[in-house]
Parts: C-alpha cells; structure tokens; sequence
C-alpha cells in the first residue's frame, strides 16, 4: 500500500540518522508523537514540507528526495479516497 511505502521509507531514514523522535521533532519545531505517527503509517502530513525537512535533517540523498516525494505523493491521494469513502479498487495505482 502507498501509505506503508512512505512510513516505511520514513522509518528508514530516521533509523539512518540515530535521532530519536525528540531531537527530530526539536530540529523541526514539530512534536515527537506527530513524527511517530508519520513514521508509524498512523498519518500522512497534508503538506510535503515538513517530509522535505525531516528527510534533509535525517541526510537523505537526492535519489531518497526523489523517491520520498513520490512516495508521499501516493500516501496523500490515497488518503484523500480514504477521506471521501471511495474503495480501494479505483485510484491512483500504477501512477
């Protein structure tokens, strides 16, 4: 599922960094428990910046940049079918 790709590319690259949660949400003016639900699958932030931010903070690679952008992209359609009722088998695969 495209929300489980963007937490799990998520989680990987916090893990990468050795931050915890605290310090990431310190550096990003956001709270711990948000970054945990984003990281976790829980919720998918409305607006990319603060994805952008947190990857740049955990040193993503361009290429990872790229990918999470994609990913969230996917996340945040999917959310919004989620949001108005509409079934898993319309959307946005193969996007």
């Amino acid at each position: 599922m495209a929300g489980d790709e963007f937490s799990e590319l998520l989680g990987r690259l916090k893990e990468r960094s050795g931050l915890s949660y605290g310090v990431l949400g310190k550096r990003l003016h956001t709270s711990a428990s948000t970054l945990h639900r984003y990281v976790n699958g829980d919720a998918v932030p409305t607006d990319y910046a603060p994805v952008e931010r947190f990857a740049r903070v955990c040193k993503a690679t361009p290429e990872e940049l790229v990918e999470l952008h994609r990913r969230w992209v996917l996340a945040d359609a999917l959310r919004g079918q989620k949001a108005s009722g509409v079934s898993g088998a319309s959307g946005v695969s193969g996007v």
